[in-house]
């Protein structure tokens, strides 16, 4: 209950309101058994299935519900949120964005069944109310009627779910004076700290002519019709408060809807006082909605949005509502095959490049198993949330980078091509980490490519994209990002949570006139390699989280070895030979991957510096020094995965040679013209 908590500090309990009752007993009932006999309803509950109402109205003549207010995205979210002990501020800004989501949600629903819900609305024995403050954890029921006055509470919200025995519920009813008159006095302190959502918020009047019919409401609703604010203007004061404990939402879509507008207001800041304070006052909200009114349009995107819907537990995928795949379809074998020779003969046509062709065929191998894969990537970062693993073992973003005219744009968009069909991309002047954020949601299993980013662009937005994605979804897009930025200026703790793929090798313009252009193999590409893939990836994921769970999260598949292993034989059966770049992969290759730039620096200083590298004497560490550049020191130290360095001091780096061996497979000194050198330099200092 937030007003029971309203006094508690982080380092002083408060004390508790306990009601000490007695079991007189217990039977079973369904919902309408619980309710009859009253014809007046007044409830407080934090989580609502609105539908219920229409169980409700029906059966109460006087029906008054009070409302929480709550700020959170997806239900799985709040696992990890209650998991992580994380906590989030509650203010004025939270308050109207989730008011004017809840009240268009509303509106909705009532418009459904408007000539049930209208009379009621405006004879007023239906009517609702908003908490302006921190959510309220009371499920609270006050009923009375012929058979006198009943509390119901306990665990169950104002929902079908609850009341028509869905889940678990613990239902407690009190039918005496004393209980009501003491819950009573609950929701009248709750009942004061709401406000009303008015009839003529919920209806709107018509004007045809000279009739004027009223009917429920269902355009957008003003910010300056949200309760939160009528209130203050009308002489509510209301004072911002601290944290609050994140809770369940109502509808993913609704609370979706609320987020998106609270990061609309972020760019608006609320004035304090000279005591810290913040105070909004009817002229503060006159100036916020200016303010806000102010802001530029939101650019509607022109084109219509794709979204492919997947579900591992059921094994289908609805592509724009209709179902496209089920992993019991049956998939031509010569369409598997034809599309198997056209990636394979396009991926191998790298080898012309000039630069490192080998290295950005091994690249661009590795991004196939990871994009193909990644749409199942949030179904097994729910399993390892839930289970302590690092969620990053299954990244959702990848990022290409490395040599301009080396093929990155192109690759990106025929491999997603060759996935549903469609291809979804943005140009980096669009990218902010809130459109992608939201598009990703939208396009659900649909990669989305971002091209070209730039690297103010790429410093700017990655690390808000990537560090604080905390989506717990089911299903959302995979992100892929190209550049031609070098990634080493990006931090670990992002490369760590992406794939990262150097494409080292280009093409001149001259060279390219020459060849076939892939943008016809972009045109001839199928889906029934990957829809392939897609039938025999269902039952291996589905295997991977009941892995997770049996163990509790002692095992952790590696979904990088499935996904290589499942392409591997599709190409191995429908080529005579395979192409030698056609391997197995895990998660260890590619976490080899992301420190592909500091090796070859490494080794570039070591084949023309050796001066400069020391050895310990059981040449257990190396010492990287960089002759008094503690600049330079500091870039290649950002480079150095978190594992392999052991610290720096001033212009020396010093590294773990084990580390390199074991994790990256990498050791820069066992090739012997190397230790030779080393040796050399190494034996002069004694």
């Amino acid at each position: 209950m937030s007003d029971l908590f309203s006094n508690i500090s982080s380092s002083h309990s408060g004390p508790l309101t306990v009601f000490q009752a007695q079991l007189k007993t217990y039977r079973q009932q369904n919902w309408s058994e619980v309710f009859k006999g009253y014809s007046a309803l007044r409830a407080i509950t934090f989580s609502s299935s609105l539908e219920f109402l229409l169980d409700l109205t029906e059966q109460f003549k006087d029906i008054e519900i009070v409302f929480g207010s709550e700020h959170i995205l997806t239900k799985t979210h709040i696992a990890l949120a209650q998991a992580s002990q994380l906590f989030e501020d509650y203010g004025f800004k939270d308050c109207l964005t989730d008011q004017k989501s809840l009240v268009e949600s509303l509106r909705q629903l009532l418009g459904l069944r408007s000539s049930l819900f209208l009379p009621r609305l405006q004879n007023g024995t239906l009517r609702f109310r908003l908490l302006t403050g921190r959510p309220s954890h009371e499920k609270l029921y006050l009923l009375s009627g012929s058979n006198g006055q009943r509390v119901i509470t306990g665990s169950a919200n104002l929902s079908i779910a609850a009341f028509h025995g869905h889940q678990h519920e613990v239902i407690i009813t009190f039918d005496d004076l004393a209980a009501w008159d003491a819950f009573d006095e609950y929701y009248q302190r709750d009942y004061k700290k709401s406000v009303a959502i008015e009839r003529d918020i919920l209806i709107s009047v018509s004007s045809d002519g000279k009739n004027k019919q009223p009917d429920i409401s269902t355009t957008s609703l003003p910010y300056e019709d949200v309760p939160i604010v009528r209130a203050i203007r009308a002489g509510l004061v209301h004072v911002e408060q601290g944290g609050m404990s994140i809770s369940e939402g109502i509808t993913i879509d609704t609370l979706r809807k609320a987020q998106r507008l609270r990061q609309e207001l972020e760019t608006i800041s609320l004035p304090m006082s000279r005591k810290g304070v913040t105070l909004v006052t009817p002229t503060i909200v006159s100036t916020f909605l200016q303010a806000r009114n102010n802001l530029p349009a939101v650019d509607s995107p022109k084109d219509e949005i794709p979204r492919a819907s997947l579900s591992v537990r059921t094994g289908e995928i609805f592509l724009n509502d209709q179902l496209w795949l089920s992993e019991k379809d049956t998939i031509s074998e010569h369409d598997v095959a034809r599309d198997v020779h056209l990636l394979v003969n396009y991926i191998s046509s790298f080898s012309a490049f000039y630069g490192n062709s080998q290295s950005a065929i091994a690249s661009y191998w590795a991004f196939l198993v990871w994009l193909y894969m990644a749409p199942f990537a949030p179904f097994l970062r729910q399993g390892a949330v839930s289970h302590h693993i690092d969620p990053w073992l299954y990244p959702p973003y990848a990022v290409l980078y490395g040599r301009s005219s080396g093929g990155k744009t192109l690759f990106t968009q025929i491999i997603a091509q060759s996935m549903f069909g469609v291809v979804k991309s943005i140009q980096s002047s669009m990218f902010t980490a809130q459109r992608v954020l939201g598009l990703r949601q939208q396009l659900g299993a649909i990669p989305l490519l971002i091209d070209d980013v730039t690297p103010d662009r790429m410093s700017k937005y990655v690390p808000d994209m990537v560090r604080t994605d905390r989506d717990m979804a089911e299903c959302y897009a995979p992100i892929v990002l190209t550049t031609n930025k070098d990634v080493t200026s990006i931090s670990a703790d992002l490369t760590k949570r992406m794939v990262t793929c150097h494409i080292d090798a280009s093409l001149p313009d001259s060279r390219a006139l020459q060849t076939e252009s892939p943008r016809r193999l972009q045109k001839e590409i199928g889906t029934a390699l990957y829809r392939r893939y897609l039938t025999l990836m269902f039952p291996r994921v589905r295997d991977m989280r009941i892995e997770m769970d049996q163990s509790d999260g002692k095992q952790i598949p590696d979904v990088f070895t499935v996904s290589s292993h499942l392409l591997l034989s599709l190409i191995e059966q429908h080529l005579p030979v395979k192409p030698d770049w056609v391997c197995p992969l895990s998660y260890r290759t590619y976490q080899a991957m992301r420190a592909v730039q500091f090796q070859r620096v490494l080794v570039e200083m070591i084949r023309s510096h050796p001066e400069n590298i020391a050895l310990s004497r059981d040449k257990r560490f190396m010492q990287v020094r960089f002759g008094g550049d503690i600049r330079q020191a500091m870039a290649f130290e950002k480079s150095v995965p978190e594992f392999v360095s052991k610290g720096r001091i001033a212009d020396t780096v010093k590294l773990d040679i084990q580390a390199m061996e074991n994790e990256l497979g990498f050791s820069p000194i066992h090739h012997s013209s190397l230790v030779e050198r080393l040796m050399k330099v190494w034996r002069k200092r004694k």
